[in-house]
Parts: C-alpha cells; sequence; structure tokens
C-alpha cells in the first residue's frame, strides 16, 4: 500500500483560530490504529506539522493552543513561510505572483455562522448543564464579544472552561460522548469565528445576541443584562491590559452602558439608572456604538503588538540603525527594536 491509499481520519476538533489579523487551520488526523497527528496551515496553505504523535485528539489541541500561545501566531505564518522559501524558493515565488488563493474548505466550514438549529441546540445544551457557574447563550455571546475586541488575545485554553462552568484546563464539555463533546466545541469556536469576522468586515458586521422581555400584552423591551454579564466576566479574565480603557475619558463612556448592566457596582447611581425595563432597554441600545469604539480603541495596540512580534522573530535579520520592517518610517532601533515602547 502507497502513502496515497492511506485512509485519514480527521478529528472533529480540527477547527481554525483567528487571532491579530490572521487565520490559521488546525488540522488533527490519523491513520488507522495510528497516534494522532498536528498540523497547523496558513492561509496560503503553508504547514507546521509536529514530529511527535499523540495518544488522544484533546491532547493534539491542547498542544497546537500551549504552541500558539507560547511562540504567537506569527510563528506559524512567517516563520513557516520563510521555512518553506528557503525549502522551496521557485514554489513560493510562484505562490507571490499569482493571486491569493480561496480559504480551504475546512476552514471556510469554520467560519460559517450558525444556523438558527445550531444556535438553539449550543442554547438548550448551556441551559441544560448543571454546573452553576456555565454560561446561557446570550451570555457566551457577550464573553466572546469581549474575546474579540480586548486588548489580547486570550487563548481558549483560557477562556473555554469558564464556558462550560467547568475547573481550569476542562476545554471540552462535559458529557460522556466524545462526539457530541467535540461538535459542541466546534459550535463555540464557529460563533467566536464569526464575531472576529465581524468586527474584520469594512463597515463591521454587528449582531450581538440577547433576549427580548415582554411586560403585560402589550409591551416588549430588549435584555442585554445576561449579554453585559458575559462581557465583563471576559475583561475579569485579563482586569490589567483592560486599564487604559477605563483610565481614558470617552473610553469610561462608551463602556458605561455595559458597566451599568453587567457589573455588581459599576456607579454609584447604577440602581437608579437601571431600574425600569424602559432603562435597561435604552442602555441596550447603546452597546453596538460602544463595540464598536471600544474595538477602534484597542485596534491600534493590537496591531502594534502583532509588528513587534513580527519585527522581533526577524530582527537578526534586521540592522539596528536599518528602516524597521513594519513600514513606519523609522530605524528599527527607535520602532520595533525598541526595547519598551509600542509605537
Amino acid at each position: 500500500m502507497t502513502d496515497d491509499d492511506i485512509e485519514l481520519i480527521y478529528s472533529p476538533l480540527s477547527q481554525t483560530h483567528s487571532a491579530e489579523g490572521h487565520t490559521l487551520r488546525i488540522e488533527i488526523y490519523r491513520g488507522a490504529g495510528e497516534p494522532w497527528i498536528l498540523e497547523i496551515e496558513d492561509e496560503l496553505g503553508t504547514s507546521t506539522v509536529w514530529d511527535d504523535r499523540f495518544e488522544t485528539d484533546t491532547a493534539a489541541l491542547a498542544a497546537a493552543f500551549e504552541a500558539i500561545e507560547a511562540e504567537g501566531i506569527h510563528a506559524f505564518v512567517t516563520d513557516a513561510q520563510q521555512a518553506a522559501k528557503e525549502a522551496e524558493p521557485e514554489l513560493l515565488r510562484r505562490l507571490s505572483e499569482v493571486e491569493r488563493p480561496a480559504m480551504p474548505p475546512g476552514m471556510q466550514a469554520m467560519m460559517t455562522p450558525l444556523s438558527e438549529e445550531e444556535l438553539e441546540e449550543l442554547d438548550m445544551f448551556l441551559l441544560e448543564l448543571e454546573a452553576e457557574e456555565s454560561m446561557t447563550l446570550d451570555m457566551l455571546d457577550g464573553y466572546l464579544h469581549a474575546l474579540a475586541i480586548g486588548p489580547e488575545t486570550v487563548m481558549p485554553s483560557q477562556w473555554l472552561p469558564r464556558v462550560w462552568g467547568q475547573e481550569e484546563g476542562a476545554m471540552l464539555p462535559p458529557v460522556d460522548d466524545l462526539d457530541q463533546a467535540n461538535h459542541l466545541l466546534g459550535l463555540v469556536m464557529r460563533h467566536f469565528n464569526n464575531i472576529v469576522a465581524g468586527f474584520d468586515h469594512s463597515p463591521p458586521l454587528l449582531a450581538p445576541l440577547w433576549h427580548t422581555v415582554q411586560y403585560g400584552p402589550d409591551e416588549e423591551f430588549e435584555d442585554a443584562e445576561a449579554w453585559t454579564f458575559g462581557f465583563t466576566d471576559a475583561v475579569r479574565l485579563s482586569p490589567a491590559a483592560w486599564q487604559a480603557l477605563f483610565k481614558h475619558p470617552d473610553g469610561q463612556r462608551w463602556y458605561r452602558p455595559i458597566g451599568l448592566l453587567g457589573e455588581d457596582d459599576f456607579s454609584p447611581d447604577q440602581d437608579e439608572l437601571t431600574r425600569t425595563p424602559e432603562q435597561r432597554a435604552a442602555l441596550a441600545e447603546q452597546i453596538e456604538e460602544s463595540l464598536l469604539r471600544i474595538h477602534a480603541f484597542w485596534l491600534p495596540l493590537r496591531q502594534a503588538v502583532s509588528e513587534r512580534e513580527l519585527a522581533q522573530r526577524i530582527s537578526t535579520k534586521v540592522g539596528r540603525n536599518e528602516p524597521c520592517p513594519c513600514n513606519s518610517g523609522n530605524k528599527f532601533k527607535k520602532c520595533c527594536g525598541a526595547p519598551a515602547e509600542l509605537h
């Protein structure tokens, strides 16, 4: 039997991971009876394959996230492409001369918005979890929005356990059937990817999910409280990183409708401003504008961090007095090569 005759089994944990303007495809697969292989592929189709094999697909996924967290997403974009360039210069040259290829089908699937049926399935599963600290669908949506637009990339290994109300490190939902666990994890990751893609769109496409509540026979009001609980929960994952927004006069104003609805002791006038359904609905109407402002506030920092990581990876090839590769117009030593400043 040749290599072409081997039938590969793909794990349902295979998924995409988006951060800092890049999307990686995490592929986990094996031959029948063989250990799992881990491969990470970038947008151009350049792959990084692990030499080690894994007994479980869960262990392979954890290794992928640990590597992305430790090395940065650029290690699987710029470094992998540089290695490919050195190995296959003519192939890479031809790739650079043609249009960027379409996203692979597997990656496209992980960017597809959840259908109404899938949203209902995820909603019912979260409602039926026995853990007291697990999230509802609207809480999860707010949580993922904060992760998508915040000041730093938070790895799924850090934020997923909170979704299920589980202890640290529990990335999979608490179900006995591994296929079902993988399916539910895929729904959450697809929803997160779609939120990220919405903010990357020009103009941004926002569709936060929260309920309407009926008061009396004729009155309905938007109820974003659970959504804001989720958003503020994500902020608490890295509170120090969010401080620049809270110290900025405009930042305080942008965050105010979220804080009034989602925090316990946000301001002295909080109870007075959130007492009635009409007041809470009016605050909910301000949230989409707040999201756009907060996203724009943190975007330069995220881009600067991305540029610095890239510059540090190629710093051995850039002279201190040469122009910085980020195209700022400054010398490398005064820009991304500076020891403490982000430009």
